[in-house]
């Protein structure tokens, strides 16, 4: 149990990474981030930034999950005011589509289950869903609308904490690669990288699907795999909510709509594909009228773990290192209260929280 903490080593620069940096350093903690990509990385470049609504159950998971979107109001007042950067959160509300009658029912079973929860959701007939989303299909019926649904920028997201992190005294390396742990005991831990060696009290591995890897360094097996997932964006078609269907997302950006995104278990493979380019354009095809002018493709690997919850935790014979990885598709949205849980867990020994779900050795 750490009770003293006077430098940690966060190894991962990507959203979840940069909100633990974020919050160490608003507790007076030196921090080192070090992370071998660029700024940001592909995976945060990939993401589509939704802030999706949440079913209002008490477990912990749940109560995990409202907390961090809950949060993110906050978040964005704070870090615009210590930053001047818009991380463009925005309660834009979110609709899901009903096309078929398989979707009637699951509409059916997703009222009742939100309402029973006390979740605002309101169903839709066609001419209702119309005057939020006039620019759908005529093969749409209708939909849900859940008011409450966000989403924020991930790119301006991404730098608002890089700055946030400097004014504070955090120090970032991108093109940094851990090769080694050298030492880990309990007067620190000895990292040994391409172009140094750090000391730290504490070391977080923040590295997303990457996490496995140099979790196996320190012969603990942390279940965590690269799921690829692409996004399209285009002109010349227009959202004004987050619309989803069938597992697609579509949503407004500046003067584009975003298009996503796939699900390709190929490894840790990142390139872009005709294939998800192909897939994307017929979803925008079903769903919303326009000519969909194609501008843009990205990629990037969620960390999808065993068991379906995040692995959050210190590991089990070497307890001066966290991990925090495992979000899937939920990164952005649980980033701000795994930081919170992570960094009290650190600086406090408690994450006051119950994070016995989380354990990242399953």
């Amino acid at each position: 149990m750490v009770y003293f903490v006077s430098k940690v080593v966060v190894v991962g620069a990507g959203i979840v990474g940069r909100f633990i940096a974020y919050s160490l350093t608003q507790r007076g903690v030196a921090v080192e981030i070090i992370d071998p990509g660029p700024d940001p990385s592909m995976t945060t470049t990939a993401s589509l930034g939704v802030l999706t609504h949440f079913n209002g159950g008490d477990d912990p998971y749940s109560l995990f999950y409202q907390d961090s979107f809950l949060s993110y109001c906050h978040h964005a007042a704070q870090l615009e005011s210590d930053t001047g950067i818009d991380i463009g959160w925005r309660p834009l509300g979110g609709v899901d589509l009903i096309l078929n009658d398989d979707d009637e029912e699951v509409a059916v079973k997703t009222v009742d289950f939100n309402r029973s929860r006390n979740c605002t959701v309101e169903e839709l007939d066609r001419n209702q869903l119309l005057e939020l989303e006039p620019g759908v299909t005529d093969k749409v019926r209708g939909g849900l609308f859940f008011p409450d649904d966000q989403r924020v920028n991930p790119a301006g997201l991404a730098s608002a904490l890089l700055r946030a992190i400097e004014q504070r005294g955090g120090a970032i390396r991108f093109g940094e690669r851990v090769l080694d742990f050298e030492s880990v005991d309990a007067r620190g831990i000895s990292l040994k990288t391409m172009s140094a060696r750090l000391h730290a009290d504490v070391v977080v591995l923040a590295a997303g699907c990457w996490t496995a890897e140099l979790a196996g360094n320190l012969g603990a097996r942390v279940p965590v795999r690269p799921i690829r997932g692409q996004h399209c964006r285009f002109a010349d078609v227009e959202v004004a909510h987050v619309v989803r269907h069938g597992g697609y997302h579509l949503l407004p950006s500046e003067s584009l709509t975003v298009a996503g995104a796939t699900v390709e278990e190929v490894g840790f493979d990142q390139t872009t594909t005709t294939a998800a380019k192909t897939e994307l354009s017929k979803f925008l095809e079903r769903t919303v009228v326009g000519s969909g002018n194609f501008c843009s493709q990205w990629a990037g690997l969620r960390p999808k773990p065993k068991g379906g919850r995040p692995l959050i935790g210190p590991l089990e014979e070497h307890p001066q290192v966290f991990v925090a990885t495992g979000h899937y598709k939920n990164g952005i949205q649980l980033a701000p209260a795994t930081a919170e849980a992570v960094t009290s867990w650190i600086i406090d020994g408690d994450p006051k929280r119950d994070m016995s779900r989380f354990k990242p050795e399953r």
